[in-house]
């Protein structure tokens, strides 16, 4: 049996979809977690100095994205065809472009931090939410962004609208970033009552929770 261990701070943020895919593919992992005051000892020990890492029998993967494909390949999550896999990569990067906006606000100092957080809110997100609901207009698209099952590209977005949400709960006094988003908000909806994400959702632990309005920088 294959051992997977995920290395990542003691947040949601980018190890999420990491969490959700083992989760839908049944798959026991272990975590190694840690407070940001730690980081700095530990950066030197990963293969591209960031994190999320899963380790595999040993071998350390990094970057979220190639993480996820790599699970996504092994649960069946990546489609059925060629075709749909690069459809799944298409709305994987379109939701990419949320996160280097996202971690550009603790690129600041932190008086800084809130007035970075409102622009990434009104300015940043709204474009990239917008592609995503042409995304569900297309033919590839049914009950999710790929045919009518789960695929890694939603768990993709459920994540990085959790951090959006968490964005603005904490710097614009609101909780539903997709509120101006009916098909996305329905989106997410299927992907919550899916039986072993709601599962999981529901005992989801409290040092998983990333308080964002807290002073560090991002390097």
């Amino acid at each position: 049996m294959v051992k997977y261990v995920l290395h990542y701070f003691k947040a949601n943020v980018r190890a999420e979809s990491i969490r959700l895919a083992f989760k839908l593919g049944g798959v026991d992992f272990e975590e190694v977690n840690f407070e940001m005051s730690e980081w700095p000892k530990l950066k030197p020990k990963y293969p591209t100095r960031q994190v999320p890492v899963l380790e595999v029998d040993g071998k350390m993967i990094g970057q979220t994205k190639a993480i996820l494909r790599y699970l996504a390949k092994e649960f069946g999550l990546y489609g059925k065809t060629p075709l749909e896999a690069a459809y799944i990569d298409q709305a994987m990067d379109t939701v990419e472009d949320i996160w280097p906006e996202f971690e550009n606000i603790f690129r600041v100092p932190f008086a800084s931090q809130a007035a970075k957080a409102v622009t990434f809110l009104k300015d940043k997100v709204p474009p990239v939410y917008e592609a995503l609901e042409r995304l569900l207009d297309l033919e590839q698209a049914g009950d999710f962004f790929v045919g009518n099952s789960i695929t890694a590209a939603d768990i993709f977005f459920f994540g990085a609208v959790d951090v959006v949400n968490a964005t603005a709960k904490a710097w614009a006094k609101g909780a539903n970033s997709l509120e101006k988003y009916p098909k996305l908000t329905a989106l997410m909806s299927r992907i919550a009552a899916n039986p072993k994400i709601a599962a999981w959702l529901a005992v989801q632990p409290a040092e998983v929770s990333f308080e964002l309005n807290q002073e560090y920088i991002l390097e």
